[in-house]
């Protein structure tokens, strides 16, 4: 019996370290944010977009994808957008309050139209472009 226990526990804490950190996000006065506001979701297999994470932030999305399964993600503009890993947030980011856990995002008014910037615990910050990827799903 104990050993079905400990292999248990231990079964847990690695399904849980696999699991992706994905809301529910909370406003700086601990209220949690509805779906219309902020949602975090995995990308969909029909789409092959199952290692990509998205982020709807107030009406716009953005996507966490290192592996550049979407491909080449574009501005309105035509310029290149990527996901990166920076060290601190770039000057002109602003914290909005807004947090899931030891994450909170960040923005910069003059690019929000391109990135969302999201601090980690670490310190480090993920750059998450603009990402509006369409995906012809069966069950819409």
């Amino acid at each position: 019996m104990t050993r079905t226990v400990a292999f248990v526990a231990v079964w847990a804490v690695f399904v849980t370290a696999c699991v992706p950190q994905q809301g529910p996000w909370f406003n700086e006065a601990g209220r949690r944010l509805e779906g219309s506001e902020v949602v975090e979701f995995t990308g969909f297999n029909q789409c092959d977009q199952e290692s990509v994470t998205f982020i709807r932030f107030f009406g716009d999305q953005y996507a966490k994808d290192p592996e550049g399964v979407l491909g080449q993600l574009t501005s309105a503009e035509g310029r290149p957008l990527s996901f990166a890993i920076l060290d601190e947030p770039p000057e002109g980011t602003e914290p909005t309050g807004i947090r899931q856990g030891d994450r909170e995002i960040y923005i910069d008014p003059a690019t929000r139209s391109d990135y969302l910037y999201i601090r980690l615990g670490s310190g480090q910050v993920e750059r998450w472009p603009r990402a509006e990827v369409p995906c012809e799903r069966e069950d819409q």
